[in-house]
């Protein structure tokens, strides 16, 4: 018992400081003076950043305020530009402590200063994508046009350095994520919503599964333990014994990203953060994504009777995670408020079209570290999702019945199986420990994926040539239509 205590000794606190956010948070929600509630919710923040971080606190507290420092230092054009840049620089630096003569951070410090960065990072691209929106609509004249869906920017966002520096440091979402746009924390304090959100019932709700989390965790951890994987028993093992392991790794790492997952969802909806009326279809990450404006315009009578959901700081679909038949579907489900910022801040915004995607996969490679493990299991992702793709067009997507099924089932193995030995790099972190797996199973992933592609590219061509082809009356009748 004291060496299971021992071992996972900062696990366990990290674990309590996250219960501890759940706990408080019905009574940060009553505190009623705006100012006020800021400054106790980022004081909370920092003392859970010193209690898990001790003398290496100072990373996150100053890498934070140098960055709201130069949003407001530099030009609304550029800022965006120059704190993405001095962020990532400053993870560079944290990660590379030792090379420096610093103490190397916990792994607990880590996931901290990655949450900082979302946030630092994320409004300077708010504030400068507010800027262009709301510029290009005063150029148009359009601000009068009825749309069925709002653009990402629908008012100016100018936030103060004192705000700044709130919404950086607010213990809400700091451990774990989720990220949240500035204009979500913004309108926690402003909009009357979580007076009215059953916040009660909505933890109660997401907190149900954590000990069944847990308990999976647990048990899977201390039966396929991730160092096994490294021994000469492991690889005197048969190959289908050696091939199917990292299943049981990829299973009690996710496990463990939803508990904490979870719990950090939990600790928005305690305190009502992240609740929107339903009628916003709100997105994760986003908030609203129709009639904002008009939802900011909603009465006290009109938003005690209106229906909430916490869509805003959903991370994870645990269902979807574990069902969805495609990589490319499981991709979008799983922590899907951090997609949201890679899309948001990178894919979107990078100016050279055909590098959009591998922009956003290398910015979530190094945001996640150093280490070539990140690199196997995200970058090669792509690889595999062009010959899935392919299958799921011809055989997939308009089979029906029986045929659909068993589709199903063959398509949701082999993602599941992708994902494994993608995930068992990722887990092993170092190039030397991957090699050391990947050649007792031969590499042969690749290969497969391989054969997949190149096999998925003939049956396609062949596919093609083997439609009738239309006559000159059918696509014209065609365009017309």
């Amino acid at each position: 018992m004291w060496l299971f205590l021992a071992k996972n000794k900062n696990d366990i606190i990290y674990l309590l400081l996250l219960l501890t956010s759940v706990a408080i948070g019905p009574f940060y929600r009553t505190i009623n003076k705006i100012r006020a509630k800021k400054w106790i919710g980022s004081l909370i923040g920092i003392l859970i950043i010193v209690i898990v971080s001790g003398y290496n606190a100072i990373h996150p507290l100053l890498s934070a305020c140098l960055g709201v420092i130069l949003i407001k230092l530099t030009t609304v054009r550029y800022c965006h530009v120059f704190t993405f840049f001095f962020m990532f620089a400053y993870l560079f630096f944290f990660r590379l402590a030792d090379k420096f003569g610093l103490p190397l951070p916990s792994g607990q410090t880590n996931l901290i200063q990655m949450i900082i960065v979302l946030r630092v990072v994320g409004v300077a691209f708010e504030i400068n994508g507010s800027w262009l929106m709301m510029g290009k609509a005063k150029k148009d004249n359009n601000d009068d046009i009825k749309k069925e869906k709002d653009d990402d920017f629908v008012e100016v966002i100018n936030p103060s350095l004192e705000d700044l520096f709130h919404y950086s440091f607010n213990y809400i979402g700091l451990l774990t994520g989720p990220y949240y746009r500035y204009r979500t924390f913004d309108d926690y304090f402003h909009l009357p919503f979580s007076k009215y959100v059953d916040y009660t019932g909505f933890t109660i709700n997401t907190l149900k599964m954590v000990p069944l989390y847990v308990s999976l965790y647990l048990a899977l951890s201390n039966l396929w333990p991730l160092e096994y994987i490294l021994t000469e028993d492991h690889n005197n093992r048969s190959f289908l014994y050696r091939m199917m392991y990292p299943w049981a790794l990829f299973a009690q790492f996710r496990q463990r990203i939803y508990s904490g997952m979870t719990l950090a969802e939990s600790v928005c909806t305690s305190v009502g953060f992240g609740a929107y009326p339903v009628e916003g279809r709100n997105r994760t990450g986003h908030g609203p994504t129709v009639g904002y404006l008009k939802l900011k315009k909603m009465s006290n009578e009109e938003a005690k009777n209106a229906q909430y959901d916490f869509n805003t700081i959903e991370s994870m679909d645990v269902w979807g995670c574990e069902t969805v038949v495609t990589l490319r579907d499981s991709m979008k489900v799983w922590n899907k408020a951090v997609q949201y910022w890679v899309a948001m801040v990178v894919y979107k915004r990078f100016p050279i079209k055909p590098l959009k995607i591998h922009a956003a996969l290398f910015v979530s490679v190094i945001w996640h570290g150093i280490h070539a493990g990140y690199f196997f299991c995200i970058y090669f992702c792509p690889f595999y999702v062009m010959a899935e793709d392919i299958y799921y067009k011809l055989y997939y997507k308009n089979a029906t019945g029986m045929k659909k099924k068993i589709m199903s089932f063959v398509m949701w193995f082999l993602r599941s199986h992708s994902e494994s030995y993608q995930a068992a790099a990722f887990l092993l972190l170092t190039f030397d420990r991957i090699w050391i797996y990947y050649s007792s199973v031969y590499h042969y992933w690749y290969g497969v994926w391989l054969v997949f592609l190149i096999v998925g590219l003939v049956l396609n061509q062949l596919n093609k040539s083997s439609r009738p082809r239309k006559s000159v009356d059918e696509l014209t009748s065609e365009k017309v239509k």
